[in-house]
């Protein structure tokens, strides 16, 4: 649910009958496979050097149990990026490192509270009324560790967000994950929500009977008045979208919507804003969208950057059918600089005074297209650096074999020390968390793991 501009060859992508749980990485892999999902020929910054690039950091393979039967992903070699142009400005020179060894915060073969618990989406972390710190391990159950401080969190086996694997797709509630989270309190807690409808599971949806052809994707929100202990819609579907582009299901139209939202943060403006993944029919294009509400409780309050402010309004093609469309979809965020798809994580750095983006990505650097892990600087959210490497990384388009072969995916980035209740601020010091597929992108045996990274700033 990534990155990627095209996404021609899905019809030979399959799943089985058996409803999946692996929806959110999938279309990295797939989209990837047949077209780059990282255009850099519009860019403002040359290519790094060599010396500023860092290596996958994973060497061996975990040892793994026996995970349950896994789906086949077939994918090929994503299309080349090209090199960025020389820049116009000297940007300040601030790096992000990674400075120790990987450790792992969940592990599927003995920590996992069922099968499918696995960390599917990029990780969110919040501390409750209690305390105490919920990491939200970003799957269709909503699956949590819970502990006294993100270093010290625990698997909880409460299903806190069943999925409803509604049929119907202009209801919105079928796939679910929650993806976003927000709280003052630590009591009530809102969650924007990666919604799939997934054609190819319900009966007569589907002719085309792929996965890929009928993945119609949609954002919505959830809330908790618990502490995070259950959530529940906001209010009756479909009264809680949030955000889709203006068009209705339609079998065969391949993966198409907005998707993976980033955590939620305060702008400097007081708003709170979100990044999300858009795709076009079947994801030709992918761009970032970016939404933001001054009321996170407000499903309909959220408006989208329509290229010059925020008055984009987002609306629900099956409530109110339009016939400019176009004055309804988001437009593409700084794409010269971000590229296509970097959205997974966003923070504030109270060191540096700047945000900082983080996600998956790709760029020509020493001639040859490297994917990996990136990230990106901005003072307002809207225009930012140009990205560059935090580490190579094999991912499930990458390595030679996806269906068995260690990769990693969904960055995240995090700080034990931040003082906010939805971990929205680092320091100088922090950690990436990310999914590692222990046996491949198409087997559920994965776990969470993390990196240390440090930030450095060049004085001269």
């Amino acid at each position: 649910m990534h990155p990627a501009t095209v996404l021609s060859k899905a019809s030979s992508m399959h799943l089985p009958v058996l409803r999946s749980r692996l929806a959110l990485g999938l279309l990295i892999v797939l989209a990837a496979a047949c077209g780059g999902s990282t255009s850099a020929g519009d860019g403002v910054a040359t290519a790094p050097s060599s010396e500023s690039t860092s290596t996958a950091a994973p060497t061996v393979a975990p040892s793994t149990t026996a995970p349950p039967a896994p789906t086949t992903t077939a994918t090929t070699a994503p299309s080349p990026t090209t090199a960025p142009p020389a820049p116009t400005t000297t940007p300040p020179e601030i790096e992000l490192s990674i400075v120790g060894d990987e450790e792992i915060v969940f592990d599927w073969t003995v920590d996992r509270c069922e099968d499918d618990a696995i960390p599917d989406l990029a990780v969110r972390a919040i501390r409750d009324v209690d305390e105490n710190v919920q990491l939200y391990l970003g799957n269709t159950n909503g699956y949590r560790m819970v502990g006294p401080d993100l270093d010290a969190v625990e698997p909880e086996c409460t299903a806190v967000s069943r999925s409803t694997l509604d049929a119907d797709p202009a209801r919105f509630t079928d796939t679910e994950w929650l993806a976003s989270l927000h709280t003052d309190d630590g009591e009530t807690i809102y969650a924007l929500v990666h919604n799939e409808y997934q054609g190819h599971q319900h009966a007569g949806q589907c002719p085309q009977q792929e996965y890929l052809a009928c993945w119609f994707n949609a954002i919505t929100m959830k809330v908790s008045t618990d502490g995070g202990e259950s959530y529940s819609y906001i209010a009756e579907p479909p009264g809680h979208h949030v955000a889709s582009l203006p068009l209705t299901y339609e079998a065969g139209l391949g993966a198409t919507g907005l998707r993976a939202p980033s955590n939620i943060i305060t702008g400097p403006d007081g708003f709170f804003y979100s990044f999300i993944n858009a795709a076009g029919v079947n994801s030709t294009p992918q761009w970032v969208c970016l939404m933001r509400t001054d009321t996170v409780a407000e499903p309909t309050s959220w408006r989208f950057w329509d290229g010059s402010g925020f008055e984009g309004r987002f609306i629900n093609p099956y409530t109110e059918p339009t016939d400019t469309p176009a004055a309804h979809e988001c437009q593409p965020l700084d794409q010269a600089d971000i590229g296509h798809a970097l959205n997974d994580s966003v923070t504030y750095n109270t060191a540096l005074d700047r945000y900082v983006l983080i996600g998956v990505s790709a760029d020509q650097i020493d001639g040859r297209e490297v994917w990996g892990w990136y990230y990106s600087f901005s003072t307002d959210l809207i225009d930012w650096d140009r990205r560059k490497l935090l580490v190579e990384m094999p991912l499930p388009w990458t390595v030679n074999s996806p269906g068995s072969d260690l990769s990693y995916l969904y960055p995240s980035l995090l700080d034990p020390d931040s003082t906010s209740r939805t971990f929205e601020t680092t320091d100088l010091q922090a950690y990436v968390y990310m999914t590692r597929n222990n046996a491949g992108h198409a087997s559920l045996d994965r776990d969470l793991v993390r990196v240390p990274v440090e930030f450095s700033v060049d004085e001269e």
